[in-house]
């Protein structure tokens, strides 16, 4: 089995076979015309990147540094511990220290209990809500990595969704008939608040496979188990995925192309208004936020 690209003896192959150096070229070179085809990131920019210590954002950070070199933009990792105990990791926060570190990237640890200053840590506090763990997570996430980006003056807010993310967060929606999450299907989400950040995702033509091959080649260390297990206890789209690939290789890859040409109607962006507690965009009166805190006051009598 030879290189594609030099002739040398391959180590690698997913789509095409790859010796080492050449596949950390055919990566870097791929993640960098997405961000250029779609405008993704400008001079100037102040990019925060969200990271769990996984290979996908990992891989996204590692690219996303170098590019900052190239393209004149600022770089800061962020770093969600949301309390939920599949996943955390004690080695988590280490890791991606050492990472920023080794980079010389400004990173930030921020932990959903401090930050929204609640009584217990999500899994706890879901105990006295009718919310599900994981859609509660999600609105968390999204909520805090997008205030505390605006707060510190970011631009953009970069996420390590790859192919596979984008194709089962696809099907799961088209099947159910959910069009309100079609601008996420796109390489970058701008902005239709002024207090909400613009999403870019580097990593939008890239398998999770080739994410898992470039930390190995690139020889960065990721926190093992980073994944949360709630998601790989429910998630039946990747084994679905993977039978696909088998006869198809090159189906999520053809399948993001095409979403990336699909015209967003406005008819399913719902307008956003801001919420009359926190002043963060939602679209109803009160978010999701203040009405999973005061849930929590009505339970337990919490004074926060």
């Amino acid at each position: 089995m030879k290189c594609v690209s030099c002739k040398k003896p391959a180590e690698v192959k997913i789509l095409y076979k790859f010796c080492r150096d050449c596949f950390i070229t055919h990566y870097q070179r791929r993640v960098e015309k997405v961000v250029k085809k779609f405008n993704l990131i400008e001079p100037q920019d102040r990019v925060l990147i969200a990271v769990s210590g996984g290979k996908d954002s990992l891989s996204c950070a590692d690219v996303l540094a170098r590019l900052a070199k190239i393209i004149k933009f600022n770089l800061a990792v962020i770093h969600l511990d949301v309390g939920v105990n599949a996943c955390t990791n004690i080695r988590t926060e280490a890791v991606i220290k050492t990472f920023c570190e080794e980079r010389g990237i400004p990173f930030y640890f921020l932990s959903f209990r401090e930050y929204l200053e609640l009584p217990f840590d999500l899994e706890e506090s879901l105990k006295f809500s009718r919310r599900p763990l994981c859609s509660s997570c999600g609105a968390i996430k999204r909520y805090i990595l997008n205030k505390f980006a605006r707060e510190k003056g970011f631009n953009k807010l970069a996420t390590g969704h790859c192919a596979d993310d984008i194709v089962r967060f696809f099907f799961k929606n088209w099947l159910s008939g959910n069009f309100d999450w079609i601008s996420k299907f796109k390489p970058m989400t701008e902005s239709n608040h002024p207090k909400v950040i613009t999403r870019i995702r580097p990593l939008f033509e890239t398998l999770e496979a080739e994410n898992l091959a470039y930390t190995k080649f690139r020889g960065i260390t990721v926190a093992g188990g980073s994944r949360c297990s709630y998601f790989l206890r429910k998630d039946k789209w990747t084994e679905i995925l993977r039978s696909i690939d088998e006869k198809i290789p090159d189906f999520k890859l053809g399948l993001v192309r095409g979403l990336e040409k699909i015209e967003i109607e406005s008819s399913f962006q719902e307008p956003l208004r801001e919420c009359k507690i926190c002043g963060e965009p939602t679209n109803r009166e009160i978010c999701s936020i203040c009405r999973f805190k005061e849930a929590l006051r009505v339970k337990i009598g919490w004074e926060g």
